[in-house]
């Protein structure tokens, strides 16, 4: 799985973002040592297009990230609740 110019492109007009996509590897990376696991990889991608060798899209990856930034804030608010 790799990311195609226009997820890049996609990241970089989405400032916020960025800080996740940041995040997102760093969580990433200590899960899984020193770098991430190509199987790991292997695996989310097959799942999510049904093949190993498709890259990402910038829609897909600022969905994600979007997604994934929401879910840690509303994370946030049930620990206050």
């Amino acid at each position: 799985m790799a990311l195609d110019r226009g997820a890049i492109t996609a990241l970089l007009r989405h400032p916020v973002l960025c800080w996740e996509a940041l995040r997102t590897w760093m969580a990433m990376r200590r899960r899984g040592g020193v770098g991430l696991s190509v199987g790991y990889i292997d695996w989310r991608a097959f799942t999510a297009y049904g093949d190993n060798l498709t890259a990402v899209s910038g829609e897909d990856l600022v969905n994600y990230l979007a997604w994934r930034r929401g879910m840690r804030r509303v994370r946030k608010w049930e620990r206050v609740a």
